[in-house]
């Protein structure tokens, strides 16, 4: 028995005037005795019994000895500890579930659940240890979490074993048990690892780590860039020897294009560019394969392919907006000059108001030279409303047209001075502009305030310089940089700025958005998915297997992409933190269990005892 508080043994103290209380012996007083016969009874019956009547005596005493100590032990708060397993009350399994465990065909993950079979007890809970934990089980009996584990397989994803500890902390609660971690710490970092383990860790808690792993050669995938008209795949080489690979683009079973051989040495990175990007689906695969899967394939998904058909109404010959507009494979340009629509500059016929996009540039107005016909920009509000795209582009006479409301700004007259043009909004108009919001300066601009319901893109100060609103079914926008009086034309994000406006405009999709890494979770409307392994109806997509998902009729290819996650062999070793679990032995802990009550208990017996007592004994 230990003690929590010397207070008590000070309380002992009071044991002392208790002892003299009953040494102390009363004075002798003269009694008359008024019958010899009772005093020769009363002696003889005291001879008898002087014994007990003495024993009695000291019984009470003893209890009131007993009372007091009990008492005052309790004060001291004693305590004493036990031995138990931790391991039998509540385990939490956390299994790494993540691509790398699919190392050694599937060996790796295989192992791994002998483990954490090996490791249930009393009560289970299981996390599963993708990029983001996810719980599987909690608080079950074994016959149960076993079903559960017969039913995994691991996924193409990252791990993240941080927060799926911190997570069995949460599930654990005040409760005491233990924390199996079973993973093949593959691109973990274990010094942040360690550090969540020691905060998570308690005498009723305990983390345990289990380390499933081995050798294997590796040479995956470990980026991808997928552009409209091009794919470029880097591939890295794990192993410690060089290695020669081969890369070949499939598009179902047939065989569109290989890279032929490429050598990589150790631990380097060699890249490949497919020119031409296959519409639909497609996928690189490396050749030979591996013993590591999940970075040997990458899928590629490109919508297809549509070029925007754009009408660019201007008198000036050669602008700059024709130059960058003629440099896009995504656009399908005529260009027409006034007054005359319907044949373009090469002498082809065009119809005007089916294209997708017009863009009005430095145009004549009505009465002057090779003007536009009056009732053009009625034609051309009616061609937006009814859904097509208009971009009106400023010039210095442009308030003195009949825009018939067709633009997202009016006019106050040129302003007094320059300035710099920033972005107010990133969208994918202006995203190449986000590192750099401030792009260009401008010597002349109209004075401008935004329509009703137009959102400003770009300005000076408080002026619009671009600007978009919606005309009932389309939409109009407003580019007000005057190429002359500006050096925005010279920069190289000018013609990058003008496929991404018609792009935005005609609302053509980015192939980078259907070609995504595992581990994203997207929200979307409650509907059928179709997955690599199945399908599902659900409102929340997990991409965490690697292959082609179909939403919404649309495809989306999702693949790993991940150097630390393909390197399966690179790990510090747990074993200089001497924090690995080899094997799953009894985890002894003690245990505190405080003494106070049942001391206090038996002293109310005994306080009852003594009064039962003095009541016997007529003293009550």
């Amino acid at each position: 028995m230990e003690f929590a508080s010397s207070l008590g043994f000070w309380a002992l103290l009071s044991l002392i005037p208790f002892i003299i209380l009953y040494m102390r012996r009363p004075r002798p007083q003269d009694r008359i005795i008024p019958s010899l016969m009772f005093l020769l009874r009363d002696k003889k019956d005291s001879k008898r019994y002087a014994m007990l009547k003495k024993f009695l005596m000291n019984l009470l005493f003893f209890l009131q000895l007993a009372i007091l100590i009990g008492l005052a032990v309790t004060l001291a708060r004693p305590f004493t500890k036990l031995n138990y397993d931790v391991s039998l009350e509540n385990t939490v399994i956390v299994l790494d579930a993540s691509a790398s465990m699919k190392a050694d065909s599937g060996a790796r993950f295989n192992d791994a659940v002998k483990e954490a079979k090996s490791a249930l007890s009393g009560r289970n809970s299981i996390i599963l240890a993708e990029n983001v934990p996810l719980v599987l089980l909690e608080e079950e009996e074994q016959d149960v979490a076993m079903d559960i584990l017969n039913s995994l397989k691991p996924k193409d994803t990252t791990t993240n074993l941080g927060d799926a500890i911190l997570l069995g902390k949460d599930m654990l609660g005040d409760n005491p048990g233990r924390i199996v971690v079973i993973s093949d710490f593959a691109g973990v970092d274990l010094k942040d690892l360690l550090v969540v383990k020691t905060a998570v860790e308690t005498d009723d808690r305990i983390v345990s780590f289990v380390d499933i792993n081995g050798d294997t050669d590796n040479a995956g995938i470990v980026n991808l860039e997928v552009r409209k008209y091009s794919i470029k795949a880097f591939i890295k080489n794990f192993d410690k020897k060089e290695k020669t690979v081969k890369l070949v683009l499939y598009q179902g079973d047939k065989a569109l294009a290989q890279s032929g051989s490429i050598k990589i040495l150790p631990n380097s990175i060699e890249s490949f560019i497919f020119d031409g990007t296959p519409a639909g689906i497609s996928r690189i695969e490396i050749e030979p394969k591996d013993d590591f899967p999940a970075d040997d394939t990458a899928y590629i998904s490109a919508p297809l392919k549509k070029q925007v058909s754009v009408l660019l109404i201007t008198n000036k010959k050669n602008s700059n907006i024709e130059t960058a507009l003629r440099a896009s494979k995504d656009i399908a340009l005529n260009v027409v000059n006034p007054p005359v629509l319907t044949i373009n500059t090469e002498g082809n016929k065009v119809e005007p108001y089916k294209q997708d996009v017009i863009i009005v540039n430095q145009i004549n107005n009505v009465n002057q030279r090779e003007g536009i016909l009056p009732g053009t920009f009625k034609d051309i509000k009616s061609f937006a409303e009814n859904g097509g795209k208009l971009v009106l582009t400023a010039q210095e006479d442009i308030d003195k047209f009949e825009l018939e409301d067709t633009s997202a700004a009016s006019f106050k007259g040129m302003a007094g001075s320059g300035g710099k043009v920033c972005t107010g909004i990133t969208n994918q108009i202006t995203k190449q502009f986000e590192s750099e919001p401030c792009f260009s300066t401008l010597g002349k601009y109209f004075n401008a305030e935004p329509a009703v319901g137009a959102l400003t893109v770009a300005s000076v100060g408080d002026t619009p310089i671009m600007a978009l609103k919606g005309m009932k079914k389309g939409q109009s926008f407003y580019y007000g940089i005057m190429d002359d009086y500006s050096d925005f034309k010279s920069l190289p994000s000018y013609p990058v700025f003008w496929n991404s406006l018609i792009n935005f405009l005609a609302e053509t999709e980015d192939i980078k958005d259907f070609n995504i890494k595992t581990g994203k979770i997207a929200a979307i409307e409650e509907q059928r998915v179709k997955t690599p392994s199945g399908s599902t109806v659900t409102s929340k997509v997990i991409f965490d297997e690697a292959g082609v998902y179909e939403i919404a009729g649309k495809s989306y290819a999702a693949n790993l992409i991940d150097a630390k996650e393909s390197d399966i062999n690179l790990r510090e070793e747990l074993e200089d933190a001497d924090s690995v679990s080899k094997a799953l032995e009894t985890e002894a802990r003690q245990k505190s269990l405080s003494l106070e009550v049942p001391i206090l208990i038996a002293v109310l017996l005994l306080m009852l005892l003594e009064i039962a007592y003095i009541k016997r004994r007529g003293d009550l």
